[in-house]
């Protein structure tokens, strides 16, 4: 099967003056691994009508997606707006098509990697820092409205707890169904990025990687999926992690697409047999 991979979209309605209209190659399949918009009404608008006429879309949410939204929220709305469609939005859920196994989930991340500045200190000790600093300095926290219950006089934004809660619900999820025999290839489609290999060069030592990458190095070894798909790095990358294909193909902000190396018909073949691009 023949699917076209893609991230970081950031579609908006500047995109007309900024030369960017999306150039849809032929595949089966587009797997687009989050970010598509900065909202979920526009990310599913754009994804209906800029690539469902062409191809089945299966996609993971990226943290942009549910701005002015919660998460459990934004779900839910995806969830009814794609019924019936051939949209997929996957959350801690599997899709399966022919020879192609698609395991999903925004992923999130534990804030745990060791990839910056403050990467000498014990974990507990890195976590907790990095988790505030991330507070501190991302949009995420100040767009994203909480899903679980306030506490004390907690603000109605999204917390690092429950980021970490649902990295572990999605890990865990994507661990089980690896787990699970399947004759074909079996691909894990992600917004966040899964091993510090990922990561942009440019950020070398910022903290706020730990919000952009976890190490999922021993999930990939133990359950050696073909390929892992990925967005949220807006830095294009093809490589291998043990057995598994990891890519990220994102066009990023307008400005980027040059410096990002994204690439507008990066199609690959799935076929376990004869993987190529």
């Amino acid at each position: 099967m023949k699917a076209w991979i893609i991230s970081d979209l950031h579609s908006s309605r500047l995109d007309l003056l900024h030369g960017r209209k999306l150039s849809v190659p032929s595949a089966d399949i587009c797997l687009c691994a989050g970010d598509v918009a900065d909202n979920i009404e526009s990310a599913i608008d754009f994804l209906h009508a800029e690539i469902a006429p062409h191809m089945t879309v299966v996609a993971s949410l990226g943290n942009h997606d549910y701005y002015g939204s919660s998460i459990d929220r934004a779900l839910e709305q995806a969830r009814k707006w794609t019924a019936g469609t051939n949209v997929h939005i996957l959350e801690n859920e599997t899709f399966v098509r022919d020879d192609l196994r698609v395991i999903g989930a925004t992923l999130w991340t534990d804030f745990e990697i060791a990839d910056h500045e403050l990467g000498y200190l014990p974990l507990p000790a890195r976590r907790g820092l990095a988790a505030r600093e991330c507070v501190r300095a991302m949009l995420d926290f100040r767009r994203i409205n909480r899903s679980d219950a306030r506490v004390g006089g907690q603000s109605g934004f999204i917390t690092s707890q429950e980021m970490m809660f649902r990295h572990g619900k999605s890990r865990a999820f994507i661990a089980q169904e690896l787990g699970k025999p399947f004759n074909g290839t079996s691909l894990v489609l992600t917004h966040h990025a899964i091993s510090a290999r990922s990561l942009d060069p440019r950020f070398r030592g910022h903290v706020s990687n730990a919000a952009f990458a976890s190490d999922l190095t021993g999930l990939i070894q133990d359950g050696r999926p073909h390929f892992w798909v990925h967005g949220h790095v807006h830095r294009f990358s093809d490589y291998t992690q043990f057995e598994t294909r990891v890519i990220c193909n994102p066009r990023g902000y307008a400005g980027e697409r040059r410096d990002g190396g994204f690439r507008s018909g990066f199609v690959v073949e799935t076929t376990v047999t004869d993987v190529d691009v």
